[in-house]
């Protein structure tokens, strides 16, 4: 795997640094490692308490809520003395929502060179331009490694904890949808 080397200057000498494997667990941490390093789209920032899961749009709401007593009533066995209130970046659903996954497509395109996608034994394989190829068991997963490579930003992914949160939201999507029909 090559990875864009960056020059630093350090007490007058140029320093080659290779960029730090970035993680990727879940869908949620590939939409981000995309929207950090190539789309440079701002993600939606909300606040959510980490008991009830509820989303506020600052963190002062957020703590009002947790200490006001109406509230508490919605989860009444938690002890919200623990409850801790955290910061959520929320970026596009590129390796999961086709759309999302198209406007990364024509940004990593014009910055590296055109998309090829193809399926082999399997696997979904794209690459950009004259880098590398990424293999992943979806196309939209394939396209989004495909755009860090291309984009120098080294990945460990794990293949099969992001396909089953893929899998899990795919089927509770399906049998939602199936539910309203009825």
């Amino acid at each position: 795997m090559s990875h864009k080397k960056q020059s630093r200057t350090c007490l007058g000498r140029d320093i080659e640094m290779t960029p730090e494997t970035k993680r990727a667990a879940s869908p949620s941490e590939l939409d981000a490692l995309v929207g950090v390093h190539i789309t440079r789209d701002d993600p939606d920032i909300y606040w959510e308490d980490s008991h009830g899961h509820f989303q506020f749009d600052t963190e002062l709401e957020a703590r009002r809520a947790l200490s006001d007593p109406y509230y508490q009533r919605f989860l009444p066995d938690v002890d919200w003395s623990h409850t801790v209130v955290r910061e959520v970046r929320r970026y596009s659903p590129y390796c999961t929502d086709s759309a999302a996954n198209w406007a990364l497509v024509e940004k990593a395109s014009a910055q590296f060179g055109s998309m090829l996608v193809w399926r082999e034994r399997g696997y979904w394989h794209a690459a950009f331009g004259t880098h590398p190829d990424a293999e992943a068991r979806t196309p939209l997963v394939a396209i989004c490694l495909a755009a860090l490579r291309a984009g120098g930003v080294p990945v460990d992914v794990y293949h099969d904890r992001i396909d089953a949160q893929i899998n899990t939201a795919y089927t509770f999507e399906q049998n939602g949808s199936t539910n309203h029909e009825n």
